[in-house]
């Protein structure tokens, strides 16, 4: 993703005492003391509290108070806690801080660090210092999840399984809503999770936090049982009590994947003669496929009248923003621009970081702490303010005026959402669809730390965006222009059918939001 400021990724090495050798606990991972867990969670939490603004919008906005769960977990820290019990404590933390972008660093980043930043310099230590962190990551994927595997779908307020499946020799039809989870309601049950599940979802219309895959810890399955109930079409309720180490067995063929780069090979375009729609189907913001919809669009419009145009960002799990640029730049009319406004805390920890102090904001054109927007009040923060354009036409663009739909659904992230965010503050663009439920926005590079004494790895993110906000609730940067949300029945559909989903038949004849374009076009 192209950032809005160039930031120096960095890991912070606290100076570590421990011996080359050390030494292993009874489950087999590196050993550290009591003493030394606690004073290791204390920096953790010192961190997060520096350096993460969103945890300050989770409290004043949201009601979800970090720092009182940090202090209740810290609490589970004993002299006899095991090495294990300690990693999911650090876990929980990173999860009550409930922001995508605050997580321990996974596998496959350690990868890029060992193959692209260390020979770069980018880091000050050597691979060895990663050797502990490949054997959290493969501890906590063993030990804190299970292995169930529902394919449930909340839509329109609701959770549904997306197939019928068997357990222990009985069957359970597709699209059973989920009523309860442990005896409680399925709802009050996910509000619970908030240590958990990161990041859990909000539906801000219902107000209420979601996530689909809430199943999976293993902590939830008491006496290693999850008890689920559902309520069929025809109203009889199901019950599910399945093991922590089950699997179901599906009875219908799944042959499309509903969620983030379900479709990550290649771009899909269509021309559709009587409408005179160029459609283009984007799977992630690699530029390399920005050309590919460019080039195709200039042959479009070499070979057709061209009304409107349809860019289906659905489950674009981001990458850069010069993918979009490189083919709107030909069809906008004006620049896609916005007056930018994000926030960092004013800590010690980001004042060193970001080499900033009192007087170096209050003598900058572009720092500042008053934004002249609405901001958080339980953490000082400083502001950035700038023009920022993110799209400009090329000297020579195509000769069109008309709409372009961006279609959207709850899994877009990153650049993909900036695109979204873009049609929100433009005649020319229009949003159709889903928005994400996640906190949204312009966003720094993560800066990633390593604990003094386990040597575990983990990210924050330090900023967040305040830009064209009304209240603060407005932080969540969640926008869509006409909504359009998938029934159970939809979202059956596309996962089940053998027809290319993205064909034109099928979104001529079965796609809702495509419905949509064509009922917009019709009103011009």
């Amino acid at each position: 993703m192209k950032y809005l400021f160039s930031i120096i990724i960095c890991f912070l090495l606290a100076n570590c005492s421990l011996a080359n050798a050390q030494i292993k606990g009874p489950d087999g991972l590196p050993n550290i003391k009591y003493p030394e867990m606690l004073k290791e969670y204390d920096t953790l939490v010192s961190y997060i509290k520096q350096i993460s603004p969103v945890i300050y919008y989770n409290k004043e906005v949201r009601g979800i108070d970090f720092m009182q769960h940090a202090k209740q977990l810290k609490k589970r820290i004993k002299p006899n806690t095991t090495m294990g019990e300690y990693l999911q404590i650090i876990k929980k933390t990173l999860n009550a801080a409930q922001d995508g972008h605050t997580s321990q660093v996974n596998s496959t980043l350690l990868d890029i660090v060992k193959k692209y930043w260390i020979p770069a310099k980018l880091v000050t230590f050597d691979s060895a210092s990663t050797a502990n962190m490949y054997q959290y990551v493969k501890y906590l994927k063993e030990a804190y999840y299970a292995k169930p595997e529902l394919n449930l779908i909340y839509t329109s307020g609701e959770y549904y399984n997306l197939l019928a499946f068997s357990y222990k020799g009985k069957n359970y039809p597709s699209s059973m809503k989920l009523l309860s989870c442990n005896g409680k309601n399925i709802h009050d049950f996910v509000k619970t999770l908030t240590e958990l599940v990161s990041p859990l979802r909000w539906d801000r219309v219902r107000n209420r936090v979601y996530d689909e895959n809430f199943y999976w810890p293993a902590e939830i399955y008491k006496n290693g049982v999850l008890n689920l109930v559902f309520l069929d079409k025809n109203n009889n309720r199901h019950q599910l009590n399945i093991g922590k180490q089950d699997t179901v067995t599906y009875l219908n063929k799944k042959n499309n994947e509903y969620g983030y780069f379900s479709q990550t090979d290649t771009v899909v375009t269509h021309y559709f003669e009587k409408s005179g729609i160029f459609y283009a189907k984007i799977p992630a913001m690699r530029e390399e496929l920005g050309d590919t919809i460019k080039r195709r669009l200039m042959a479009a419009f070499a070979q057709h009248k061209v009304k409107s145009i349809v860019i289906d960002i659905r489950g674009n799990g981001g990458g850069s923003d010069n993918t979009y640029s490189k083919f709107l730049s030909k069809i906008v009319q004006d620049t896609l621009k916005k007056k930018v406004v994000v926030a960092r805390n004013f800590s010690p920890y980001i004042q060193a970081q970001y080499h900033i102090n009192r007087d170096s904001v209050l003598k900058s054109n572009t720092y500042t702490f008053n934004p002249g927007v609405p901001t958080l009040k339980l953490q000082e923060m400083y502001y950035i303010k700038q023009d920022f354009n993110f799209v400009v036409p090329d000297s020579v663009t195509l000769p069109f005026e008309g709409k372009i739909y961006v279609l959207q659904d709850k899994f877009i992230y990153s650049s993909a959402s900036n695109l979204s965010s873009l049609a929100n503050n433009s005649e020319q663009l229009v949003s159709i669809g889903e928005t994400p439920d996640l906190l949204g926005g312009l966003q720094a590079s993560t800066l990633m730390m390593m604990l003094p004494y386990s040597k575990f790895i983990f990210r924050v993110e330090p900023q967040i965006d305040l830009t064209d906000i009304k209240t603060v609730d407005d932080i969540f940067q969640n926008h869509v222009e006409y909504p359009v949300q998938y029934s159970i029945g939809d979202l059956y559909l596309r996962s089940t059918t053998k027809e290319d989903i993205y064909g034109k038949d099928f979104l001529q004849k079965h796609d809702p939001m495509f419905a949509k374009v064509l009922e917009l076009e019709k009103k011009d």
